[in-house]
């Protein structure tokens, strides 16, 4: 299955979470912009009155119509003023401020209504200060305009983050992404049992506590496999030595012919299960070396010749059981381990013809680089095939045939080491 790059990942998932603020940002700008607009306007509204109403009493005339220009110029409020005894309003340019409606006046009340030549929405705030009435006014339609425009910058803004992004997020992931790329190799480099790959990563993080810790585990396996390396080494001598003194011996006290059935029988006792043990024993240690085995051999093997050397081998029991061994073997050379290699197929060839039943053909087949071994066995009720991988697994049928459920196990292992 095809991954996407770490790189590629953080890429995306920056440009989210950009889009993701972008759209709160924009949610945000439509919904609650106007309301807090019109919330901060109410609390300055009273403030510029208290303003208008300090020129007023101080007849500062001229300092009324500038500070009445900057509202409308830097914040867009306009002032208006109702001048005694008249019923309109006198703007900042001392015009009639024609185009306002002219209210019901209440004061110290806000208002939202429409002007009658714009229909332009507007917030207003009456006051009557020194028998004047005072009319503080400002748009809201204009927010609507920027409410687009936000929309437009926040688009803009998205896009141009987005292209930031990509670009730091390659020169940030490209040194995120080497060091776990050399954490990557270096693991698969110590699945393999090889324990001298340089692991060098320099910093201060997680990651590189990590590559510590991996560097003390890289060191402490590997000290656990070179002991158990030797432990398998001088444990097959140490083994394998006396159970064959002890099968020469047995061999030998066979040969005399003083002995009575009794004692004959003991022997043939111990000789087989002496031969029993060498053979668990090897294929205890073939199991052990394979778990600790660093690199396999690569030589040309005639599968064929092979094949008919195993068989020959194994002629005994072909005659013992009067099988019938059908070969059909087509000349096929592969690169392979040749000793892993034949100990799979001896092991696969004897138990076809061990659990043969007598009288019966045992085919073994080979073409287009699949080989194929069939036999007729006696039913087993009670097999179950998920389990015959397991060592020491028999079947109830076959508890008669010797054998010590390794077999299997180690061909299973083998074709998992040469793939």
């Amino acid at each position: 299955m095809k991954r996407d790059s770490l790189s590629k990942k953080i890429f995306l998932y920056s440009a989210l979470i950009i889009v993701i603020a972008m759209s709160i940002s924009y949610t945000i700008s439509v919904f609650f912009l106007e309301r807090h607009f019109i919330s901060e306007r109410k609390e300055e509204f009273p403030k510029i009155a208290r303003e208008v109403e300090y020129l007023i009493s101080n007849s500062k005339n001229l300092d009324l119509e500038n500070y009445i220009k900057n509202l409308k110029e830097k914040k867009d409020i306009t002032v208006l003023i109702m001048a005694e005894g008249e019923k309109k309003w006198i703007n900042n340019r001392g015009g009639s401020g024609s185009g306002f409606l002219i209210e019901n006046l209440e004061s110290k009340k806000f208002f939202i209504k429409n002007q009658r030549l714009t229909e332009a929405k507007i917030l207003l705030y009456n006051e009557k200060i020194k028998n004047r009435w005072v009319s503080i006014r400002t748009s809201l339609s204009i927010l609507n305009y920027y409410k687009k425009e936000i929309g437009y910058f926040n688009l803009l803004g998205a896009f141009i983050a987005i292209f930031i992004s990509l670009i730091f997020g390659k020169l940030f992931s490209k040194k995120f992404v080497r060091d776990i790329e050399i954490l990557q190799n270096n693991t698969k480099e110590i699945s393999k049992l090889n324990f001298k790959s340089n692991l060098e990563i320099k910093r201060d993080d997680e990651l590189g506590e990590l590559s510590e810790n991996i560097k003390v585990m890289s060191e402490k396996l590997e000290i656990a496999i070179n002991d158990l390396e030797s432990f398998v080494s001088n444990t097959s001598h140490e083994l394998k030595t006396p159970i064959t003194i002890i099968s020469s011996k047995v061999q030998v006290l066979m040969k005399n012919e003083n002995v009575d059935l009794e004692t004959l029988e003991t022997y043939k006792t111990i000789l087989r299960e002496s031969y029993y043990t060498k053979e668990l024993i090897s294929k205890l240690l073939i199991l052990s070396k394979l778990d600790v085995l660093k690199s396999i051999k690569n030589e040309k093997v005639e599968l064929k010749e092979l094949i008919l050397k195993i068989v020959e081998r194994y002629d005994y029991i072909e005659l013992s059981k009067n099988l019938i061994v059908n070969l059909d073997i087509e000349e096929t050379k592969v690169c392979i381990d040749k000793e892993f290699l034949q100990i799979a197929l001896e092991n696969i060839i004897q138990n076809s013809l061990k659990y043969s039943e007598d009288d019966k053909e045992v085919n073994i087949e080979l073409k287009n680089n699949i080989l194929k071994v069939t036999n007729k066995m006696l039913p087993n009720k009670n097999m179950d095939l998920e389990k015959i991988f397991i060592p020491f697994n028999r079947g109830e049928n076959f508890s008669r045939i010797d054998g010590n459920g390794l077999g299997l196990t180690l061909v299973k292992k083998i074709f998992l080491l040469l793939n």
